[in-house]
């Protein structure tokens, strides 16, 4: 995007130049400005006034500042600061919000958990907070996380409702950790009766120890339990040709791990030898490339029915951490947030934040970050969009 609508919902908000020092503008309640790139400049107009730097930072002034985006046709709210600059990576803004942690995690908690029940919430705002502090050093040092699915989805203020606010309260400052170091506390939808070893799905160096495929019996509540979907042959044929640059004929189940998954995936090749693919790569391919999500899961069975391919499967999601059905499951049972937490995860503590070392360099990982070692602050999130 070339340029965004500020509004400044309660204010005032500080606009401060690179250097730092006395701000150079001040946005009071009620205001709405314009903010964009203008070349290789950041301009910020109001009325007939305006300025533009390389740079801008916007920093609230007291505690409960909020402020509004208007952008591609879209509105939303937030709250903290917001960082503006040129995008490295493409011709447009980049925009970065400092949001106050416990307003990220109740955002979080609200957008990727929509069960009905509180223990579950509970257990998702720890792993959401502590999946937040976590450095992954995944975007490059310009900002922690994005607000999609590539990290975990964040939309703002407008979001939050009050049992995700009333969840995030309940364990403030709660994160998860094993041998005193937070975790990679990665989370999915549904097991399908099993979860995964992180090494079974992605490629890893290691086992780590917190991330241990496990026997789910909480899972069979969620309607992803068992699933069958099927796919035109001659479409899947095209999306994984296309994925390799050369023509695929078929493909058959190389091998699975011992609960069940498929690990890696052949691929057939008239011109050529057969390739492997991990089976998790082969998921994500076949769902960008084919409409309606027909594999949720890399533990499924495959077969060719005329024109078709069938996969019957078991769970959504790549199955490393903590189900979300399942956790809902044990809620329902009447299984604490702590309990649900400790059975997802293998060998963790909960502890609050002052007492963990938030960015070890020796943490594992359960896939290989890409970019330059980001710098995280203690009290904030940067979410970038």
């Amino acid at each position: 995007m070339e340029s965004v609508e500020l509004t400044i919902e309660e204010g005032p908000l500080a606009v401060h130049l690179p250097s730092g020092g006395t701000p150079v503008m001040r946005l009071q309640s009620g205001e709405t400005t314009t903010l964009g790139l203008r070349q290789s400049d950041i301009f910020i107009r109001r009325g007939a006034d305006g300025l533009y730097a390389t740079e801008l930072r916007l920093r609230p002034v007291g505690t409960d500042a909020s402020w509004t985006l208007s952008f591609d046709d879209a509105e939303r709210t937030y709250t903290g600061g917001l960082y503006l600059a040129p995008d490295p990576d493409a011709s447009g803004l980049l925009l970065v919000n400092n949001v106050p942690l416990e307003d990220y995690v109740a955002s979080v908690v609200a957008s990727e958990y929509g069960l009905d029940d509180m223990e579950g919430k509970k257990a998702m705002a720890v792993v959401a907070r502590t999946y937040g502090l976590f450095a992954s050093a995944k975007f490059g040092g310009a900002y922690d996380h994005a607000d999609g699915t590539a990290s975990q989805v964040y939309n703002g203020l407008d979001a939050v409702t009050q049992a995700s606010r009333q969840a995030a309260q309940a364990t403030a400052g709660e994160v998860l950790t094993h041998d005193g170091n937070l975790i990679q506390a990665v989370y999915f939808s549904s097991s399908g009766g099993h979860t995964a070893n992180n090494e079974d799905v992605w490629n890893a160096e290691k086992p780590i120890p917190y991330l241990r495929g496990k026997e789910d019996p909480y899972d069979d509540v969620s309607p992803h339990h068992t699933w069958s979907n099927s796919v035109d042959r001659s479409t899947l044929l095209q999306v994984l040709t296309r994925e390799r640059g050369t023509l695929v004929n078929g493909f058959v189940i190389d091998a699975r791990s011992p609960d069940g998954r498929v690990e890696t995936i052949k691929l057939l090749h008239s011109d050529g030898p057969d390739h492997r693919m991990k089976a998790n790569t082969f998921r994500l391919v076949v769902n960008q490339g084919v409409d309606g999500t027909p594999l949720k899961s890399t533990w499924f069975d495959a077969r060719r029915s005329g024109s078709q391919y069938v996969f019957d499967g078991r769970g959504f999601g790549h199955g490393v951490g903590l189900s979300q059905w399942g956790a809902h499951g044990m809620a329902e049972q009447g299984h604490s947030y702590r309990e649900i937490l400790r059975f997802y995860y293998t060998d963790v503590e909960i502890q609050r934040r002052g007492q963990v070392q938030e960015d070890p360099a020796d943490a594992p990982v359960a896939r290989e970050p890409s970019g330059r070692t980001t710098d995280s602050t203690n009290t904030r999130r940067r979410i970038g969009w």
